[in-house]
């Protein structure tokens, strides 16, 4: 009886193994099916230039391949993947070939432009080159034409500084002369050192000289300056001291030449003054002369009078009155 079970059931294995193996291959079938259709697909991509595409597809192919370990497909794809990435590489080398010779094209131009806007002297020009030149450096990201252009961009900075030093130069130059006259020494002689330091820094020699001689004669006006103003502070002492002891005449000619000085450095302030102290002194001046007048004829009609010398006397007593009247 045990074993015609055991027949019976090696029988049953049997017939459910088949259908087990069936679906197995069937499956095989299918999946080899969906990889042949990829491949055709991915051959089109291969022949139209697609190669980022195939590369995709090829992904797709190996992991549909693995599942059930069909080496065969594995391998063509692996192999076909190292070939698609080398043509890749390929292209992105000429690529890069190509766009490096573009880009050193036109920093052959703008060089050529830089050259001829430097001999021009035209900074506007060179400062717009060196701008539209920043673009094809970075892409191309070249040392040694990094270097080449740092170059002009650093003769630019210096053409354009040294630009800048001529213009304040002929500007100080033509500002020079007001500014002594209107005795604003400070402000020059700060000016001059600093631009002939900048000149000689930047070796423009041509307006060295003329600057050296501006300095020059800017010392010689302070001295002159300060000269004056010591004179005014004399003769101003003078007059002080005069007023008190009522030397009138001296006063008044130290006044008049102090005012006279006064206007040969501009100095308004002390010409008003003095000009009012010139009034005071000559009314001082006419009233003591007439004082000195009145007491002479006083005199001399005393004198007139002692002596018998009644109408001189009179009239001299009569001279007084008139000056007085001429005087109310």
């Amino acid at each position: 009886m045990i074993n015609k079970y055991k027949e019976r059931w090696d029988k049953l294995t049997e017939e459910e193994a088949e259908p087990i193996e069936e679906k197995e291959e069937k499956r095989k079938i299918r999946l080899i099916s969906e990889i042949d259709d990829l491949l055709a697909i991915q051959g089109q991509y291969y022949i139209k230039g697609q190669l980022k595409e195939a590369l995709d597809l090829a992904d797709q192919i190996i992991e549909l391949a693995e599942t059930e370990n069909l080496e065969s497909f594995i391998r063509e794809q692996e192999q076909l993947i190292a070939r698609i990435r080398g043509i890749l590489k390929k292209r992105e080398e000429e690529k890069r070939g190509k766009l490096i010779a573009q880009l050193k094209s036109e920093l052959v131009k703008f060089e050529l432009e830089y050259n001829k806007a430097f001999k021009a002297g035209d900074l506007s020009k060179i400062e717009l080159i060196l701008n539209n030149a920043k673009k094809p450096l970075f892409e191309l990201s070249d040392e040694k034409a990094s270097l080449k252009w740092r170059k002009f961009e650093n003769e630019y900075i210096d053409a354009k500084a040294r630009k800048e030093i001529i213009e304040e130069v002929l500007k100080l130059i033509k500002e020079s002369s007001e500014l002594k006259t209107t005795f604003q020494f400070e402000d020059l002689k700060l000016r001059l050192t600093y631009l002939i330091e900048q000149v000689q820094d930047k070796d423009i020699k041509d307006y060295l000289e003329k600057l050296r001689e501006i300095e020059k004669e800017t010392i010689a006006a302070e001295v002159s300056y300060k000269n004056t103003q010591n004179k005014i502070k004399g003769i101003s002492e003078k007059i002080s001291i005069q007023k008190k002891r009522k030397e009138f005449q001296s006063a008044i000619k130290n006044c008049e030449d102090l005012i006279e000085l006064a206007k040969s450095i501009n100095e308004k302030e002390k010409i008003e003054d003095y000009l009012a102290i010139l009034t005071e002194l000559k009314v001082d001046l006419e009233f003591e002369e007439l004082k000195e007048s009145i007491i002479k004829l006083n005199d001399q009609g005393i004198d007139a009078l002692k002596s018998g010398k009644i109408i001189f006397s009179i009239e001299k007593f009569k001279q007084i009155q008139d000056t007085l009247k001429k005087c109310s």
